[in-house]
């Protein structure tokens, strides 16, 4: 087996623990945001960058969320992160 894959159980209320390795491979930190979705059949999870975003799930309407990591990666590209909103 890769030694990036591991097996991990479901609980009862459809939770998951992630491994620790994974965790600090990716630099995953108690409290931290993770971006999941699911492509084709597959769970992709990734860790959020800190964001001038902070928004709550079930604040954001439709497409607000998908519209504010666009705009976000525009300006990562633009190299004006930094810059105060």
């Amino acid at each position: 087996m890769n030694s990036n894959v591991e097996i991990v159980d479901v609980d009862e209320k459809g939770n998951i623990a992630l491994p620790y390795k994974i965790c600090e491979k990716i630099g995953i930190h108690p409290h931290d945001k993770l971006i999941i979705g699911v492509e084709d059949k597959t769970l992709v999870i990734s860790k959020q960058k800190r964001s001038v975003f902070d928004l709550q799930h079930k604040e954001v309407v439709a497409g607000t969320l998908k519209q504010a990591l666009i705009f976000e990666k525009k300006m990562d590209k633009a190299g004006k992160k930094d810059m105060p909103v």
